[in-house]
């Protein structure tokens, strides 16, 4: 007998549309800097600089020279996102561009698999309300952060899936284009500090979701952490710091700075109770927090095939070109003075 289908709709999770129109970049924000100092936030809908098409059209001259063929549904704020990861050098492009479409080849990055739902099921990661800009905020515990109980492959794939329903249903094109993410140290001294761990998550989101930080809260530090945190401080460039917040519990207020209560967690020093279900993500703006169709939906996935609704950023035949394409890259030293 023919299994019963299941679509996972996260439509649910869209901001109202008379809060999008309210929103109103500034210049500054969209992209402040020049050339290779630039930095962006804002991708889509907005015109590009001079030096940025000068490098967009010097990494698609590397594509072609290799004789990669990108993805159907390849965008220009695609291109541009991998000349930021490659740092404006066309010495880096092919290996970032390498590590991305290898990524977008496994389908466990992009679907509800088994593992995927039983991790984020755990809470080590989840969405609750949004900042003033109705950008979303991610949260991740660390304390429940633990390599042997999910492999270094089950963090990547469900991050990934996770980062993936937050960006297609959670962003609107030039409008909102990031998120705030709120990590949660528990107090974790530097010997149970999962480092391993945040690098995963790190490396993840550095060239997948290229542009999508726009500020990161670190709280509840051990007085370990913080100490060396000063010494990072010291030393880190001024334009990474500007986006990282170290905050103890008695500092918790900085954060309404950016985050109303009505959208924080009481734990946070927020006026909402703590979050205690943290699949499927929840939307605090509409009743009860989620729609019953999502909720049947993920009551049914127990017995059901689960098809995907436009989560797989490329169909099979492009994932199987993309994988033979992988096979056949060999990445290619380029002088240094390529730029």
């Amino acid at each position: 007998m023919q299994q019963q289908q299941v679509v996972l709709n996260f439509e649910y999770l869209k901001p109202a549309q008379y809060l999008v129109d309210a929103i109103v970049h500034d210049p500054q924000y969209i992209k402040r800097k020049e050339r290779s100092k630039s930095q962006r936030r804002i991708w889509e809908n907005v015109p590009y600089d001079a030096y940025e098409k000068e490098k967009m059209a010097d990494f698609m001259k590397i594509i072609a020279k290799n004789k990669i063929q990108l993805p159907a549904d390849w965008q220009d704020c695609d291109t541009l996102k991998m000349v930021y990861c490659g740092k404006f050098k066309d010495k880096n492009y092919l290996k970032v561009v390498q590590s991305h479409l290898a990524w977008r080849a496994v389908p466990n990055n992009f679907q509800p698999t088994d593992i995927n739902i039983a991790f984020l099921q755990k809470g080590i990661v989840y969405t609750f309300g949004r900042d003033k800009q109705q950008r979303p905020i991610l949260i991740m515990n660390l304390e429940l952060v633990n390599l042997k109980q999910f492999s270094e492959e089950v963090y990547i794939n469900a991050l990934s899936y996770y980062f993936g329903i937050i960006k297609k249903n959670c962003f609107i094109p030039g409008k909102i284009e990031n998120w705030v993410f709120i990590m949660d140290t528990k107090k974790l001294g530097l010997s149970k500090f999962p480092f391993k761990a945040i690098q995963i998550a790190t490396k993840t989101m550095q060239v997948n979701f290229c542009g999508c930080l726009d500020k990161l809260y670190l709280l509840n530090p051990s007085s370990s952490l913080s100490f060396s945190w000063k010494m990072v401080s010291a030393v880190a460039d001024a334009d990474t710091m500007e986006k990282i917040q170290m905050l103890k519990p008695n500092e918790y207020a900085k954060i309404q700075e950016r985050i109303p209560a009505n959208q924080l967690e009481e734990q946070y020093g927020g006026k909402v109770a703590n979050l205690t279900k943290f699949w499927p993500p929840i939307n605090i703006e509409i009743p009860g927090g989620y729609t019953e169709e999502i909720l049947k939906a993920v009551e049914s996935m127990k017995t059901a095939e689960i098809v995907i609704q436009a989560e797989v950023p490329a169909s099979e035949e492009d994932e199987l070109k993309l994988q033979e394409q992988m096979a056949k890259i060999q990445i290619k030293k380029e002088d240094d003075d390529d730029d």
